[in-house]
């Protein structure tokens, strides 16, 4: 009987599609380039909501967030719901985590044989998130409120060792279970599955000053092309998020703007230095070609894009496109790209057809597993559903159509001529029928998102 295979999902927080050095010259990356060449890599992968919380309990379901039902910041995973890493456990995996999870005070059973979770993005938040860290700073004799000089949009210098930094930690933390993990022999007869999952590079954007920073300079970063006035077109939560939080480029000098895109690639340099050390481990015990590897991430950053930093509710690709890779457990598999749209919520049903573990209605059905294993039916989805509360959208053919629940305005843009959203297409004529085929995959999936919704008429009456 073949073996199932260990699992390790690797987890950023708010990390941009653009932000490996395979996508991205500019950035240095190459623990995650080498990962990536040997993995199945989706040059366009999507999350469902670009929330945290929404975003990971749909991943953790593999249910869209209204499916769910967490459709917002605010929201929590009821009881009733169950994750893949709790159907996982019960089929016989050991499961772990180490890191941030954001069940955001859920009483669910998140699944896992060992928890190490870490929600904090910086070391002065509350203690619910610090967790384990908290205890390491006191131990390391740390004051939080002095290891961090706020001088940059959401972020700037880190003063501490940057040893002390919370992604760090976890990398730390989570090579240390890896270790331990492959070093037992009596462990090698269950499979595992591991979650390590960095707060980074949320913000604050942290690493200025460090040595992650040095390693770019200044005058490489760059603006985006497009602007604060491109906004004049899209929703007006746009301009009034300024009544909650500063993150127009327009109130900052552009140095400020160009070392905060510095500490943001900074941060994920240092995450990419975590994972080549993971990888390290796994090659020492041999257990790197068996093992599968998932890269992703929960939602986004605006980074410069229309002037704005961090996120808010919208579905601009800013925030809904993110890394999306997986290394199958075959030795010397060579690695391909994947032009067709996947959404994030398909990992689990990829982990559970991995793990042999039947799924359950109305979890995605979408794995990735046919794409290296050409035994397996190779489903591709017709278009992409997301959700952003009352912000709904679909993604087809490279046509987004975005719609606003009780506003009589929206969204619509061709990606395959405007990749950057820069021209909103909502009233424009020549695009009516590509509107109007949006609505109708918009509504198909509102509805399939409608508990009950498969359940007959009545017995014996017609199919529609």
């Amino acid at each position: 009987m073949k073996k199932r295979p260990n699992i390790i999902f690797i987890m950023t927080d708010q990390q941009r599609y653009d932000t490996m050095g395979c996508v991205n010259s500019k950035i240095i990356t190459p623990n995650l380039d080498k990962l990536a060449a040997d993995s199945v890599f989706f040059e366009h992968g999507y999350c469902s909501n670009p929330s945290c919380v929404p975003s990971r309990a749909a991943i953790m379901t593999g249910k869209y967030p209204s499916q769910c039902e967490v459709p917002a910041y605010i929201s929590c995973l009821p009881e009733t719901e169950k994750t893949f890493m709790k159907r996982m456990k019960e089929n016989g995996y050991y499961t772990a985590v180490v890191g941030k999870q954001h069940f955001a005070g859920s009483k669910i059973d998140k699944g896992y044989d060992f928890e190490m979770i870490v929600d904090a993005h910086m070391p002065f938040s509350p203690s619910e998130q610090l967790g384990v860290y908290e205890d390491y700073l006191k131990e390391q004799g740390l004051n939080p409120k002095e290891m961090y000089q706020k001088t940059l949009i959401s972020g700037g210098v880190w003063k501490a060792d940057i040893k002390h930094h919370v992604d760090n930690f976890i990398g730390e933390k989570g090579k240390e279970w890896l270790e331990n993990r492959l070093s037992v022999e009596e462990n090698q007869d269950k499979p595992f599955f591991f979650t390590l999952s960095f707060p980074g590079p949320h913000h604050p954007y942290d690493l200025e000053g460090t040595k992650y920073a040095d390693m770019y300079n200044l005058e490489d970063m760059e603006e985006s092309e497009s602007t604060y006035e491109d906004l004049e077109q899209k929703g007006p939560q746009f301009k009034n998020m300024g009544m909650y939080s500063d993150i127009y480029l327009k109130d900052y000098t552009k140095e400020q703007f160009l070392r905060t895109k510095r500490s943001y690639y900074a941060n994920i340099t240092l995450i990419d230095e975590k994972v080549g050390e993971v990888i390290d481990i796994l090659k020492k015990h041999n257990a790197y070609d068996d093992t599968v590897i998932i890269y992703s991430s929960d939602h986004g950053d605006f980074m410069g894009d229309y002037g704005l930093v961090e996120k808010l509710q919208c579905l601009e690709d800013s925030l809904m496109r993110v890394p999306l890779f997986v290394k199958p457990p075959i030795a010397g598999f060579s690695g391909i790209r994947v032009k067709e749209p996947v959404v994030n919520i398909d990992i689990a049903s990829t982990c559970m057809e991995l793990s042999e573990t039947p799924l359950e209605a109305p979890m995605s059905d979408y794995s990735f597993v046919p794409y290296w294993d050409k035994s397996k039916e190779l489903r591709i989805r017709p278009y992409i559903y997301m959700e952003a509360g009352a912000i709904r959208g679909v993604l087809c053919n490279g046509i987004k159509t975005i719609h606003y629940v009780n506003r009589d305005y929206g969204e619509l843009y061709d990606l395959n001529k405007d990749p950057l959203e820069r021209k909103n297409l909502w009233n424009d004529k020549d695009y009516e029928d590509a509107k109007l085929h949006g609505y109708r995959c918009m509504f198909d999936s509102m509805y399939k998102a409608t508990p009950g919704f498969d359940t007959p008429w009545n017995i014996g009456t017609p199919e529609i």
